[in-house]
């Protein structure tokens, strides 16, 4: 992680085991400039793919056979970040939102949920708290449990199946910790949510990765997780920093490492953990989100829709944006061509807004990270297209936490009929 500096990202070539390319975007790095790096994606397909992945959906949690596609509405574990284990109409949430149910004939709230994986930025979380000043917007940071540890206390975390003080993501310097502990201080503060994204980062490469692990791995790296944010200031001693406001009851859900998992193994990991939802699967077109059936947890994930101009359907995230337009490299690349690239991507999230404020209003789900890829275009076409819509009419930009506090209170059955809207986008 980087705290209070330009990041330096590089890129580095693997071939997985079924001969699909798979490209590492190393961009959140260390204190050290030759060090600074961080595994964040694999891209598997080629840019021709109907659904080029950043993180790949195949073998995932999205891919369980033993999960289905069908409506479940029963109650599920609150997302408050107070912590009280309850929701209750018309009281408002830590942003500010408040659930109502929908009254006979009224339509649905166009929720836009914005969140980043990994959140070790200094910069880039000041940037969004300042959006958040001008429009009112909230989101939520998945955050890695490793930028609790520095590179003098990297041994105090042991991921599932790799030697203790391994991980794939680069540790701090323990000057990093205390403002880090300052950023999640704010973002809880200021009414964001904080989940989780694990911990070492494991992909397909830096085996045993998510793919592999049962569902005592996922136990494992969530016991992980929660104990390196309980003992942040234990396990850093002489380092003078804040106590973390962020207890365990307030992380609700989680979006795995390269969107790696199987949802038979990972999904009994955040019930005993008490958690209501996960973020690491794909849909196709944007719809409404839905229980899984046999575990109870809120789907939610990223939809794949068509790029602004060209017909091409990919994942609504960043990454997936830069690995399209620029093959994940920035490079060479002109401020005139990185500006196309951020009209585009502006276009594309203006498409989803008008295709499900004016048709079936499924809530925008829209995955980033901390970045200054290709010149900043994708950080800079989602400021523009939050600063544009969020607080425009009917229209709300809300954590995960909110989206499913609205529709644990809404009617069953009204909620149902939603679900079995058809996706915008498809």
């Amino acid at each position: 992680m980087r705290v209070g500096h330009r990041r330096v990202g590089r890129h580095k070539a693997l071939v997985a085991a079924t001969g699909v390319l798979a490209l590492v975007l190393t961009a959140c790095g260390s204190s050290n400039a030759a060090d600074d790096v961080t595994v964040t994606s694999f891209v598997t397909g080629s840019p021709e793919s109907s659904a080029v992945a950043s993180e790949p959906a195949t073998s995932s949690a999205a891919a369980s056979t033993s999960e289905s596609a069908s409506a479940s509405t029963s109650a599920s574990p609150t997302a408050t970040q107070s912590g009280d284990g309850t929701v209750q109409e018309g009281v408002a949430m830590p942003s500010g939102f408040v659930p109502t149910k929908l009254k006979d004939g009224e339509k649905p709230p166009q929720f836009i949920v914005v969140s980043f994986d990994g959140v070790g930025w200094h910069e880039k979380w000041q940037h969004w708290f300042d959006v958040g000043k001008q429009v009112p917007f909230h989101f939520t940071g998945f955050l890695s449990g490793t930028y609790m540890l520095s590179d003098q206390t990297k041994m105090a975390y042991q991921g599932p199946g790799h030697s203790p003080g391994n991980s794939s993501i680069s540790w701090n310097s323990p000057a990093d910790l205390p403002v880090e502990i300052q950023d999640l201080n704010q973002a809880i503060d200021e009414g964001n949510e904080i989940g989780t994204h694990f911990n070492g980062h494991f992909c397909a490469g830096a085996e045993p990765s998510g793919n592999q692990w049962t569902t005592a791995d996922w136990n494992s790296e969530l016991d992980s997780f929660f104990s390196l944010v309980k003992n942040v200031k234990a396990n850093n001693p002489g380092v003078q920093m804040d106590d973390l406001k962020l207890t365990p009851d307030m992380v609700k859900g989680e979006r795995t490492p390269c969107l790696e998992g199987k949802a038979e193994e990972l999904f009994p990991a955040l019930i005993a953990h008490n958690m209501s939802y996960d973020s690491s699967f794909t849909e196709t077109g944007i719809s409404w989100p839905k229980k899984s059936p046999q575990y109870g947890i809120w789907r939610l994930g990223m939809a794949t829709f068509p790029i602004n101009g060209t017909g091409k359907r990919q994942i609504t995230m960043d990454y997936n944006f830069y690995y399209t337009q620029r093959n994940a490299d920035s490079k060479g690349v002109t401020p005139e061509e990185s500006a196309a690239d951020q009209a585009q991507v502006l276009a594309t999230y203006n498409d989803m807004y008008n295709a499900t404020y004016n048709g079936n209003r499924a809530p925008l789900i829209l995955g980033n990270h901390f970045n200054e890829w290709n010149n900043s275009a994708y950080a800079n076409a989602l400021t523009d297209f939050v600063v544009s819509k969020c607080g425009q009419p009917d229209t709300y930009c809300v954590p995960f936490r909110d989206l499913i506090a609205w529709m644990d209170v809404q009617d069953p059955a009204v909620l149902a009929q939603l679900q079995a809207l058809p996706a915008e986008g498809a």
